[in-house]
């Protein structure tokens, strides 16, 4: 579904250097890493968001380096900062991000993805009037606006609640379970329960770990 060949990225330093990555269908990969390690620069390159410097990326057997259409059309991405208009409410944010027609977008506020993510009863309150945890599931239920096949999310729980953590990671599991494919950036060990690889991004590179690994483990490896 993915796969990533020697992709390299430098600022004043190399942050990506020759980094490897496939992830298939169904799968949740957690990247953990040290603050500054490139974790974000990959999803920004994943996302179509951030060019690499070398590399290549193919999405479903397509290089969307070449059709940056590719990436819109298979990839939700969630960065760490929530991508609102603040002084907009969730509804029109929504609209701003929503191509189909009417009686679809009133569609997903019912039965789809806006009524999943439980925005239905708040659609109408500005985006600065509601709770971290509503911002992040509205971010989340934007990438999911089209249905991709593939999610990336840049820490998508940091800073939120207990409750707030536990109901995004039941609404990705089901995302998975439905044969979506996650690649996600953490720091928090309780993410681990999600994933079903688990993956440690240092000195510009991927080295995967044993998937039951614990996060004490991790944190000696950083």
């Amino acid at each position: 579904m993915i796969e990533v060949k020697n992709l390299n990225k430098k600022y004043k330093n190399a942050v990506l250097k020759n980094l490897c990555l496939t992830a298939d269908r169904g799968e949740c990969i957690g990247i953990f890493g040290a603050n500054g390690c490139g974790k974000t620069t990959l999803l920004e390159i994943l996302s179509g968001s951030r060019k690499p410097d070398s590399g290549e990326i193919s999405v479903f057997g397509k290089n969307p380096l070449k059709n940056k259409a590719v990436f819109s059309a298979y990839i939700g991405y969630v960065p760490q900062e929530n991508p609102l208009i603040y002084d907009l409410s969730v509804k029109d944010n929504i609209r701003l991000w929503f191509d189909g027609n009417r009686s679809e977008f009133n569609t997903l506020f019912e039965k789809g993805i806006v009524s999943h993510m439980g925005l239905k009863e708040i659609k109408n309150k500005r985006v600065d009037k509601i709770s971290g945890g509503m911002k992040r599931r509205l971010s989340i239920a934007l990438a999911l606006l089209k249905s991709p096949p593939v999610l990336l999310l840049d820490e998508p729980a940091a800073a939120l609640d207990l409750k707030v953590k536990a109901d995004i990671r039941n609404i990705l599991k089901t995302y998975v379970k439905s044969g979506g494919t996650v690649i996600m950036t953490t720091h928090d060990e309780g993410d681990l329960s999600l994933f079903t690889r688990v993956m440690l991004m240092k000195d510009g590179k991927l080295k995967e770990l044993d998937s039951e690994i614990s996060g004490s483990e991790i944190i000696k490896q950083l």
